[in-house]
């Protein structure tokens, strides 16, 4: 009894901080997120996004380990890119076949209705088709968050 009297108010007071510091959002993680988000995928990492109010690049990295070729690119959400494609160079015209660990640029129109500081939060569907297996493949989880640049 005489240890629950003597540390009992010692963590009565540890709960009650605890809830203050987690009333007030210390620990919220998306509160001390900074600037634009990329990830969700699973056959690729994320290197890099642009979004502009007339362009959106999105570059991605390819985790599979072996070639692959870029097929159709599905972004959903509230004012999403439209017209995107899908190949190893930044500018239109490049291969669709992408090597191991190198780089697949996706890009697409944005719409006039995103303005300068908008936010977005868009999920990406990317088809591709493995080289060595030639199997069909879609990575459906991933998602790319932030502000208009």
């Amino acid at each position: 009894m005489e240890y629950l009297v003597t540390y009992g108010w010692a963590i009565l007071a540890i709960v009650i901080i605890a809830a203050v510091l987690w009333y007030t959002g210390v620990f919220n993680p998306s509160k001390f997120r900074g600037g634009n988000e990329c990830g969700g995928f699973g056959s690729f990492t994320c290197i890099d996004q642009v979004i502009t109010t007339t362009n959106t690049t999105i570059v991605l990295g390819n985790a599979v380990g072996r070639s692959i070729s870029a097929g159709a690119v599905s972004i959903v959400g509230t004012d999403e890119p439209t017209s995107c494609t899908a190949d190893d160079t930044l500018g239109a015209g490049g291969s669709t076949t992408i090597s191991p660990n190198s780089r697949v640029y996706i890009e697409c129109s944005t719409p006039t209705t995103l303005s300068a500081e908008s936010a977005y939060d868009w999920t990406i569907s990317f088809t591709f088709t493995d080289q060595q297996s030639s199997l069909v493949k879609t990575d459906a989880g991933g998602f790319i968050r932030g502000k208009v640049g």
